[in-house]
């Protein structure tokens, strides 16, 4: 088997992006997330606000990861629904403009190492927002 080393990447939070009725939590993750260009966000940003899930007409919470993978990136758009289940959708960008990553397949990859740092953290405080008043504490989830 193969091995590579892989170098440390690190996750940087960028605050609440609220696309109409959805709230998420943004995180920039990279080897150096100051690599990440306001022109990139911007894109990946307009990806999600005219996505075909139309998060603009939904209630929800959730956290974006937008992860830099060499010279592309992955972004990974996350909600929870059904109270306990974390669903994502996930856009690549290879060639300037985001696009849904076309996955209809049996077995399929999920989070990498530095992707699960971030769905942990989400997941703890999913879980305390679960088990509080939830309304008037969704300002705890969302910090």
């Amino acid at each position: 088997m193969k091995t590579n080393t892989y170098p440390s990447k690190y996750a940087l939070p960028k605050g609440i992006f609220t696309v109409g009725k959805t709230k998420f939590k943004w995180y920039d993750l990279a080897d150096d997330p100051a690599e990440i260009s306001p022109q990139d966000i911007h894109n990946a940003r307009l990806c999600v606000e005219y996505a075909e899930e139309d998060f603009q007409n939904i209630d929800d919470l959730g956290f974006i990861i937008m992860h830099r993978c060499g010279e592309n990136y992955l972004l990974l758009v996350c909600t929870w629904r059904s109270e306990n289940e974390l669903w994502e959708s996930v856009y690549y960008d290879g060639s300037g403009n985001f696009e849904i990553w076309d996955r209809n397949k049996t077995h399929l990859p999920t989070y990498c190492v530095w992707e699960m740092g971030i769905v942990y953290h989400e997941s703890q405080s999913w879980k305390k927002y679960l088990g509080s008043g939830r309304e008037e504490n969704v300002f705890l989830y969302c910090r």
